[in-house]
């Protein structure tokens, strides 16, 4: 099985064919004659490159059932076959073999695993990382290379720049119509202003006639709303020179947009990975319910989502494996679980577009060794030294936690330069977000060639051989977690369906025969059910079930539910010798459907905890309703 694939045309090659070709396309319709037949040759030249067969250089393959096999069969590697690896990315490979043998198991045989184990890290000791940053700072120099290719026109993005700046800080111009305008309107305004001076002293002139005090109230009325119409019309004109400038930048902003789709494009034109491949991926990832809900609600719908998914995929040439999008309700999105198999993911945040989408799922490509590495490499090439300033003192944003600090450096946006303790970084995120739309794309090629080269290398590269089979090792991991959860899944609706059994809710008059106070107390907010107009089902014994929309205990949200109190008497609630006080009984709210809510009184009645330790400690693990549907057997076999 190959694992690797390196072609005969080199990642920065590749670029600058891909650019070249899509020069020619642009300018073909305008060349004739001899000069169009040497595009069209050339053409096909470029064609015939980027087509060149892939050659299989090395093969990485493990028998996880065979750990101490499979860390001999790695241990070779690292001696015999890192060769095919560039030296600057050895090291990172060195590291990523580490993870991939951190996920074995050590296997029966404890002795071949031992030797195996003492063999690999004589190996490794001769390739890991050192300190000094040496070796970071060569594999951001060669991925920097290999994404070196584009030629900006430095001179014109930095006119149209200072433009927009000089737009963006300056008041809002007035142009001589709108000028005209508000003459205008202000004369007519101090006219009626003077007006209604005049004839708010009328009534004193006339001696307060009635008839006289009528018509002028009359008259004062018409021009006040007069005068307010104008008012309206000046605010209007001076809103139009906002509405101006925002054009205006906005046009600016459209001009340099070609220069930065072709960036996108050529990074675009080297990927391996197809539009149809790209978009099966992205319609396979999670997306929960309630980070559907959110994303509808910041106006960026689902199948948009997925569409930026696909896109992202494409770009970063496929380097991607599972990734759920999923609400925590938390205001600032954030990546989670980078690494992981199964709990990669992302929270959405408030304000979530396209640009933070791409900035969170890119977090998640510092998964691979060589991407954190290059990235620390330019952090550290870059920095202006090793003390680290507080975020807040950088941008002026006091929204940045106290604890949130960065190196300082003419980055595109300090953002870059947070620091991490576990050495993470915010490089791949911030670069890849800026390619996200053509402006930014423009102005990241502008303001910081050097990042855009590395992004430009890393994306268009091929993995190693290493991260391939990292890579392969989660999703082998990762359907065997799904089986299990499978499995579990069809046990547990067999015990919701066993533990339901006998349960039947019979409707009666408790809840009417109540005292008012109970009633109100019960589905009240201090210590009820916190719903007034939940209405009442019945009975199973002591347990009283009422219909409604409460509070969900786990998620803090409100939906449609049952709600479940608990208490064997029949009567008032007052307390023994002394009326004044009301006991409320124990209730608790529980979501799912009418088995779930069967399946629950029966694990209340079995347990001796009250029903909340119930709800808290059995009915929200599988695990124990499945454990107690087999102790319901045993009992009544």
């Amino acid at each position: 099985m190959t694992l690797l694939a390196l072609d005969d045309v080199s990642g920065s090659e590749k670029l600058k064919l891909v650019r070249e070709l899509g020069t020619i396309r642009k300018n073909l319709p305008d060349v004739a004659g001899v000069n169009k037949l040497t595009l069209v040759k050339r053409v096909r030249e470029i064609r015939q490159l980027l087509s060149i067969a892939i050659k299989p250089v090395t093969s990485l393959t493990i028998d996880p059932t065979n750990p101490a096999e499979s860390i001999k069969k790695l241990t070779d590697y690292l001696r015999n076959g890192i060769s095919a690896v560039p030296e600057s990315l050895r090291g990172a490979e060195a590291d990523t073999l580490t993870k991939i043998i951190k996920m074995l198991s050590r296997g029966s045989d404890e002795k071949a695993y031992q030797e195996a184990n003492s063999d690999w890290m004589d190996a490794y000791a001769d390739l890991r990382i050192p300190a000094g940053g040496a070796a970071e700072m060569a594999a951001f120099e060669h991925y920097k290379s290999a994404g070196n290719v584009f030629d900006v026109d430095a001179d014109r993005i930095k006119s149209i720049e200072d433009e927009i700046k000089e737009l963006s800080y300056k008041p809002p111009q007035d142009t001589p119509e709108i000028l005209a305008e508000q003459k205008a309107a202000q004369e007519e305004y101090e006219k009626l202003r003077l007006a209604l001076t005049d004839l708010l002293a009328v009534n004193e002139a006339n001696g307060y006639d009635k008839e006289a005090i009528e018509k002028a109230s009359n008259m004062f009325e018409v021009a006040a709303l007069k005068k307010q119409e104008v008012w309206e019309k000046l605010i209007t004109l001076d809103r139009q020179k906002h509405e101006l400038r925002k054009n205006q930048v906005k046009e600016l902003k459209e001009s340099l947009e070609p220069i930065g789709k072709k960036i996108i494009e050529t990074i675009l034109g080297t990927s391996k990975v197809t539009m149809e491949e790209a978009e099966s991926w992205a319609n396979s990832q999670v997306i929960g319910k309630s980070a559907i809900a959110r994303l509808k609600k910041a106006k960026y719908p689902e199948a948009e989502v997925r569409r930026d998914m696909a896109e992202f995929y494409r770009i970063s040439g496929g380097k991607l494996r599972l990734i759920k999008i999923e609400s925590e309700r938390s205001g600032r999105a954030h990546a989670k679980g980078i690494g992981h198999f199964e709990d990669a993911s992302i929270n959405p945040g408030n304000g979530f577009n396209k640009t933070v989408l791409w900035h969170e799922m890119a977090h998640h490509l510092e998964a691979d060794s060589a991407a954190k590495s290059a990235a620390n490499g330019y952090l550290l090439k870059r920095r202006q030294g090793d003390k680290v300033y507080s975020l807040k003192s950088l941008t002026g944003n006091r929204a940045y936690g106290s604890n949130e600090g960065a190196y300082k450096d003419d980055f595109i946006d300090p953002y870059v330069g947070k620091v991490y303790r576990d050495q993470t970084t915010e490089v791949w995120a911030m670069g890849i977000q800026y390619l996200a739309n053509p402006y930014d794309a423009a102005m990241l090629a502008f303001k910081d060639p050097e990042m855009a080269a590395l992004m430009a290398g890393y994306l268009q590269a091929d993995l190693t051989p290493a991260m391939k089979l990292f890579q392969s090792l989660q999703d082998q991991a990762k359907d065997i977690v799904q089986g299990r959860r499978d499995t579990e899944q069809s046990e547990y609706e067999k015990a919701l369906e066993k533990l339901s059994e006998g349960v039947e809710i019979v409707g009666d008059n408790w809840f009417n025969d109540l005292d008012v106070v109970d009633r109100e107390n019960l589905l009240g907010k201090l210590g009820g059910l916190n719903d007034p107009k939940a209405k009442y089902i019945g009975s199973w014994g002591g347990y009283r079930v009422f219909a409604g929309k409460f509070k969900n205990p786990l998620s803090k949200r409100i939906a449609n539910g049952f709600g479940v109190a608990f208490t064997n008497q029949s009567g008032s609630f007052v307390y023994p010798g002394d009326p004044s006080r009301r006991n409320i009984p124990t209730s608790i709210a529980v979501h799912g459907d009418m088995l779930n809510l069967k399946a629950f009184l029966r694990m209340a009645s079995m347990s001796k905890d009250n029903i909340l330790g119930v709800f808290y400690h059995r009915a929200t693990r599988k695990d124990r309703v499945i454990e107690m549907a087999k102790e319901l057997q045993g009992e009544q076999s």
